[in-house]
């Protein structure tokens, strides 16, 4: 037999008396477990065939944006999966300011669902960060894109024209990508 103590919550569940926190302090840390515990385990050539050498290859897309060019299997959530290759990925809507660096992650969920994420603006390209992975991602690679001749006006999704190309737009001046890696999760420390 259970007896209440006298401290003990109504039996209706209201659990109003006990300490709860924000979502924003769990969520955060949820996400923070999530981005180094989503990996990537293999990246595929044609046919499901592995590579030779294991390179995930995020680049530039044939008309705008950037691609995953190969199939790569990764866990998400504990799940395992693949995650289709995908050509003219769209970048996200906005500006990036003249005179900066902005790293655009690469992520994706399990099949075709690749997507690109910007981070912040940086006057120098140790100042630029990568955004935190989308809820249910994994993250796949990022590019630097450096401003050098004016605004870069990305457009966003399904508009596919010179000012999605990841070389600049308007007649490719306006910047340059300064770097591409691959990614197995996201990383600690971008030092």
């Amino acid at each position: 037999m259970a007896y209440k103590k006298f401290d003990d919550p109504a039996a209706s569940g209201d659990a109003s008396v006990r300490k709860t926190y924000g979502a924003f302090p769990n969520d955060a840390l949820r996400r923070a477990i999530q981005s180094i515990s989503n990996r990537v385990v293999a990246a595929c050539g044609t046919a499901g065939t592995a590579t030779t050498t294991f390179q995930i290859n995020v680049g530039t897309g044939a008309t705008c944006g950037v691609k995953l060019p190969h199939n790569v299997i990764a866990v998400i959530n504990g799940r395992w999966g693949t995650c289709t290759a995908m050509e003219n990925i769209y970048l996200p809507k906005g500006t990036q300011g003249s005179g900066t660096w902005v790293k655009y992650l690469v992520s994706s969920k399990h099949g075709t669902a690749a997507t690109v994420t910007a981070g912040n603006e940086g006057a120098s390209a140790t100042a630029a960060r990568l955004p935190d992975c989308p809820d249910g991602h994994v993250a796949v690679g990022y590019v630097e894109y450096c401003t050098t001749s004016g605004a870069f006006i990305r457009f966003g999704g399904g508009t596919a024209n010179s000012y999605n190309v990841m070389t600049g737009n308007v007649a490719n001046t306006c910047g340059t990508v300064t770097d591409w890696q691959d990614l197995l999760h996201m990383p600690y420390d971008e030092s």
